[in-house]
């Protein structure tokens, strides 16, 4: 699939996870390239939100700051970088956690 360019990498990351959850992942990206980076969740899990991160855990994005649900960006070399994904706490306290499920997309150009 293609959208403005961008190709789909192959790369597909999916995860069931309970509200309060946080999670890390490990990915691959590519010199020469513009990357496309894309976390999407079920609206049940509430205002899930990631952090991308180099191997000595500086944060090089964080979506919160973004009003797009998208991170494009080049790599000097290739590397791998930590994907930090939080699910947010429940809402109520009745004790019953929403599950739902997170898909994380890579793209290039």
């Amino acid at each position: 699939m293609e959208e403005n360019g961008f190709s789909f990498s192959g790369q597909l990351n999916n995860a069931v996870v309970l509200e309060g959850d946080k999670l890390d992942i490990s990915l691959t990206f590519h010199e020469g390239k513009t990357n496309r980076l894309m976390v999407c969740s079920q609206p049940i899990l509430g205002d899930v939100s990631y952090r991308l991160m180099d191997k000595n855990r500086t944060q090089l994005f964080d979506s919160q700051s973004s009003d797009v649900n998208y991170f494009d960006f080049k790599v000097e070399s290739t590397q791998q970088l930590i994907l930090e994904i939080t699910v947010p706490e429940p809402e109520t306290t009745h004790g019953i956690l929403h599950e739902g499920c997170i898909c994380v997309l890579q793209g290039y150009k």
